[in-house]
């Protein structure tokens, strides 16, 4: 009986729920209905454009993170060789930088050293995929040279110098290849704004005069 008894009371929930939910459609026929579509198209719309979106946003982010860990590079050289050079080793040296600074290139050296310390991936493994997963040239070739120098016992801090000194020369090389291109820029703005504005106040008091004297 008791079985019976929820049975029933399930079905009589499911009733009024149903009820309660076409109410609105039936009164409000098929303008109701149209503009429940309409909403609906919308809804779904908007849900096809959210891949490309998130797709452009992590497009947008990885430049900025990319920019800025090229950006990073030489400052981080500098540390690593000069921890070098006072004696620390290659591990303490990179984590000295990753304590003292706070970026994207920072917190990408960290996480790659906790997989290398945790014995989960090769120091030349876990740098390698970290500068592939940026997309960053100038780290591959730091992780070369570094599992290289390691490797034969080479020494690494004048290595290291040369290579923040070769990014700093191709970073003021691409400055200026922007300033050289800063003059063709201002053509178009050049152009279509300050001529005609200088021709009008030129000529317009001209023609004023002109008019003036017919």
């Amino acid at each position: 009986m008791e079985g019976m008894r929820l049975c029933l009371l399930a079905l009589a929930g499911a009733s009024s729920f149903a009820a309660l939910y076409t109410s609105p459609l039936l009164a409000g026929g098929s303008d109701g209905a149209s503009a429940d579509g309409g909403s609906l198209g919308k809804a779904l719309a908007a849900l096809q454009r959210l891949p490309t979106v998130r797709r452009a946003q992590q497009r947008a982010f990885d430049l900025r993170s990319r920019a800025e860990c090229l950006k990073q590079m030489p400052v981080m050289l500098d540390v690593v060789t000069l921890g070098l050079s006072a004696g620390l080793s290659f591990d303490s040296s990179l984590e000295l930088y990753c304590h003292r600074y706070h970026n994207a290139l920072a917190r990408a050296l960290a996480q790659a050293m906790l997989s290398w310390q945790l014995g989960t991936a090769g120091r030349e493994e876990a740098l390698t995929s970290m500068a592939r997963r940026l997309g960053v040239g100038s780290l591959e070739r730091f992780a070369s040279v570094v599992s290289q120098s390691l490797a034969f016992g080479s020494p690494l801090a004048a290595t290291l110098e040369q290579q923040a000194q070769a990014i700093r020369d191709e970073q003021r090389a691409q400055m200026e290849e922007e300033i050289e291109r800063v003059p063709v820029k201002m053509l178009i703005p050049l152009g279509t704004l300050i001529v005609p504005a200088m021709l009008m106040s030129i000529l317009g008091p001209l023609l004023g005069a002109s008019l003036e004297v017919g």
